[in-house]
């Protein structure tokens, strides 16, 4: 398939795929039962100090438990009472992802929930690279 061959649906069950605590209300067992990763605590504290509105970077090589913690991160989201349907994990380089814009996945993942305002939201993507 080509970079815009996917159709609208297709993005819209992926992210339903990615995002099952829009259902659950949970992570899956399998980053449940993994041990929390040594900078977890630091990271909710930056997340969680709601007078700041920034963007957090999470950065290092590959396979040290990034995706993990943002997956903990998600668990203690919903713990913590933020509606699991204004949560969003994006793995970027999922190949139906390809071509298309944050901005726009954003407005899908929307429109997956019906949670259409923009405010409030906790967006993770995992996976980005290279970007423009």
């Amino acid at each position: 398939m080509a970079l815009l061959d996917y159709s609208e649906e297709q993005i819209l069950e992926r992210l339903q795929f990615e995002n099952p605590w829009w259902v659950t209300l949970k992570i899956e067992d399998f980053y449940a039962k993994m041990h929390p990763r040594p900078y977890l605590g630091l990271f909710w504290k930056l997340l969680a100090e709601p007078s700041v509105r920034r963007a957090l970077v999470l950065m290092g090589p590959r396979r040290v438990g990034k995706t993990v913690m943002l997956f903990h991160t998600v668990q203690r989201l919903i713990q913590s009472g933020v509606d699991p349907l204004k949560i969003v994990f994006l793995s970027i380089e999922t190949p139906i992802y390809l071509g298309q814009n944050l901005d726009q996945l954003f407005k899908l993942a929307r429109k997956a929930t019906g949670k259409l305002d923009a405010k409030g939201w906790y967006v993770l993507f995992d996976e980005v690279q290279y970007l423009k």
